[in-house]
């Protein structure tokens, strides 16, 4: 079956269906050049309402596997491959990559010149797509489908200090990192008053990754205004971002934005280098730290770009990557040692 490819300037892709072919969509388009991970990325909920292109030319190849989604289900709204591999390879699959989208409800399309698309987004930035079954103009699919928004659940934790987990979009190892190190974790949602956040007696705040836009949680910038004052603070990603708003900094939209497995991060404190996986499409403007109380501590090697955040004598810090991995190296998974030291009374220079 064929399925359709429809860019918002008018070019048009011609591929295979694959997972849910009956499925119409529209969505931002955005590139991940991660090689290996595919399960998780599409499970990720930074990902939510964007359609996934896999620079890596075949995707599927070691099938799905339990225990290793980043959260209860596929958040992309699509999928984009060179080839998907009907064969699997690998002991722990239990499924393949095109079953696992069908049975979720997403679509996908594969045979089509990836790297020639990747091109497009890289020169012209990302932009708005969509999936058709037949071929038309863009204007006559747009919004064929809503993101899903934000998960709202709470997770309650046995002890009456736990780690506040304000949720935006948080993904699963975030969550098992904390736990592996015996932090008890409660979740929230980001709709979680002020004071329905200190009624849990935390005894710390990870403001969590997630999909979009920072300067659309205007509303919540009071509150994390007033948590960095009583409680320590980590944000990833998204949560980097509106720590950074809430005091004072901007943000701005890349051109195609940073997705992948392999993106070089230095240290400024140490002048260490090293290895990351990141997901986002806005950045912290470097220059408008100035004005802030907020330090900067890290940098992207290949455009400079803002990677991390200190507040000077207080136990708040930010990184733009994603330190959980999940997919991805595990180099950046000590500063989750850092925020449990702050959580567990530890100084700020930890």
């Amino acid at each position: 079956m064929k399925k359709y490819l429809t860019l918002a300037d008018g070019q048009t892709f011609i591929g295979e269906a694959h997972g849910d072919k009956t499925a119409e969509i529209e969505g931002e388009l955005v590139f991940t050049t991660s090689m290996t991970g595919y399960q998780e990325t599409i499970t990720d909920p930074s990902y939510d309402g964007q359609i996934i292109l896999f620079t890596s030319p075949l995707i599927g190849n070691y099938g799905v596997s339990e225990g290793i989604n980043q959260s209860s289900s596929i958040t992309a709204r699509a999928v984009i491959v060179r080839e998907m591999t009907a064969e699997v390879y690998h002991y722990q699959s239990k499924t393949t990559m095109n079953d696992f989208l069908k049975a979720a409800g997403v679509p996908a399309i594969s045979g089509i010149d990836t790297r020639h698309l990747t091109k497009i987004i890289r020169h012209f930035g990302t932009m708005n797509a969509s999936l058709t079954n037949q071929p038309v103009s863009y204007e006559q699919i747009a919004n064929l489908s809503e993101t899903s928004g934000f998960r709202t659940n709470i997770t309650p934790s046995s002890s009456n200090r736990p780690v506040v987990v304000i949720d935006f979009g948080v993904k699963n190892n975030i969550v098992k990192l904390l736990q592996a190190q015996n932090v008890p974790t409660t979740v929230v949602s980001p709709n979680s008053t002020l004071a329905d956040i200190k009624a849990l007696e935390p005894s710390g705040i990870l403001l969590s990754n997630g999909p979009g836009d920072p300067t659309d949680y205007t509303e919540l910038l009071p509150t994390i205004q007033a948590l960095q004052e009583k409680y320590p603070i980590f944000g990833i990603c998204l949560g980097h971002q509106l720590l950074a708003l809430a005091n004072g900094a901007t943000t701005y939209k890349l051109p195609f934005g940073h997705r992948g497995i392999n993106h070089p991060v230095k240290d400024l404190t140490t002048g260490n280098i090293f290895i990351t996986s990141q997901n986002h499409g806005y950045a912290v403007d470097v220059d408008s730290l100035a004005n802030t109380p907020l330090e900067l501590t890290a940098e992207d090697v290949n455009d400079k770009t803002c990677e991390g955040l200190q507040y000077p004598g207080k136990p708040v810090f930010s990184v733009q990557f994603h330190p959980e991995a999940a997919p991805g190296p595990h180099e950046a998974t000590k500063l989750f040692n850092k925020f449990v030291n702050y959580v567990h009374g530890g100084t700020t220079n930890a």
